[in-house]
């Protein structure tokens, strides 16, 4: 699983926009850590030269502040805020920040478990394959090393066509193209926000257009649409609308058969000069009228997984803070995280 070990905010252009150029080095070690201590790792090292700005550690306010003509500031007047979460409407009052309610999980088809196929919803289980198909909140990644973390999204690994949705009201903040370099990229990653103004955000990472053929290796980089409008910084979305179809992932096969989304929550905290991301668990940001039933099906597809794989404790239910969390929160500054329960 590749995760961007960030303070949080990407920024994008597309291809007939303004751009800026900046270059970055990363190194990502990554090891999935069961309960029985079984580890699998590998190292990735991340050299990226792009006309897009990919830096993680932006703070978007500061971006805005000094980039006030870019084409994702629109809207945001440096003059009258001291960044986003601070903005006001129109009438000059202050704007609620209110956490949003996630009407979905990005996929919407859980189950039931057909346990002669291996098959619940839109998740296969595939020995071939030996994926961690739901990762959960809070998994521990990199364990031993330096750039040891803890997995602030839910991350699924499903089939390539596998299709992805809005999750809540709200409109398009920032998004970016993400280039294959040494791991299995060549999708896209957005953020979405409750309101411009707030410092709330639900970021899904890795989703391709709809109009690109998954049965295809190529590399498809059409700009992601909904309703058939191509996206913008500033678009209003609603939940439940279509956004694209999961990204892409090294799967053991090519990359062909299956691939990933991630979503996670969080609210962005200011650090003296830099502004953090602290990610809550999604399970306990859903709608009310969603919340029964989706908690349930994070319940069933943990309980799926482990009737196939043959190990009742690989999640350790028990241990969660909620269904699909070990922690209630993971603050992230600088690349590292801590987790709370």
């Amino acid at each position: 699983m590749k995760r961007f070990l960030f303070s949080f905010l990407l920024f994008t252009a597309c291809a007939s926009a303004e751009v800026v150029e900046k270059q970055t080095t990363t190194t990502q070690q990554e090891t999935t850590t069961t309960t029985k201590q079984e580890t699998t790792t590998t190292t990735q090292q991340e050299t990226t030269t792009s006309t897009i700005l990919v830096n993680v550690n932006v703070d978007p306010s500061k971006f805005c502040e000094e980039n006030p003509d870019h084409q994702q500031c629109e809207g945001y007047g440096s003059e009258n805020n001291t960044g986003y979460g601070n903005m006001q409407d129109s009438g000059g009052m202050s704007v609620n920040d209110g956490p949003p309610l996630l009407q979905n999980l990005l996929i919407v088809n859980w189950g039931p478990y057909d346990s002669s196929s291996g098959i619940s919803g839109d998740f296969e289980f595939r020995s071939e394959l030996q994926l961690v198909f739901f990762d959960e909140f809070g998994r521990v990644h990199s364990a031993g090393t330096p750039g040891e973390y803890d997995n602030p999204t839910f991350e699924y690994k499903v089939p390539r066509d596998t299709l992805v949705y809005i999750p809540i009201d709200g409109i398009i903040d920032f998004f970016q193209f993400q280039p294959t370099t040494s791991y299995k990229q060549d999708d896209w990653e957005l953020m979405i926000k409750p309101s411009r103004s707030s410092d709330w955000a639900v970021v899904i990472d890795h989703v391709v257009s709809l109009s690109c053929d998954r049965s295809s290796k190529e590399v498809c980089a059409n700009p992601v649409t909904i309703n058939g409008v191509e996206i913008y910084s500033g678009m209003e979305v609603s939940a439940g609308d279509l956004l694209g179809y999961v990204g892409n992932y090294e799967d053991g096969e090519g990359g062909s058969v299956f691939g990933r989304t991630e979503i996670s929550i969080g609210k962005y905290i200011k650090n003296g000069n830099q502004r953090d991301f602290n990610n809550f668990c999604p399970t306990n940001y859903l709608d009310l009228t969603v919340k029964a039933n989706l908690q349930s099906s994070i319940t069933q597809i943990m309980a799926s997984y482990e009737s196939w794989l043959g190990d009742s404790s690989f999640y350790n239910e028990s241990d969660m803070v909620a269904p699909g969390c070990w922690y209630s929160e993971i603050y992230e500054s600088q690349g590292k995280t801590t987790p709370t329960k």
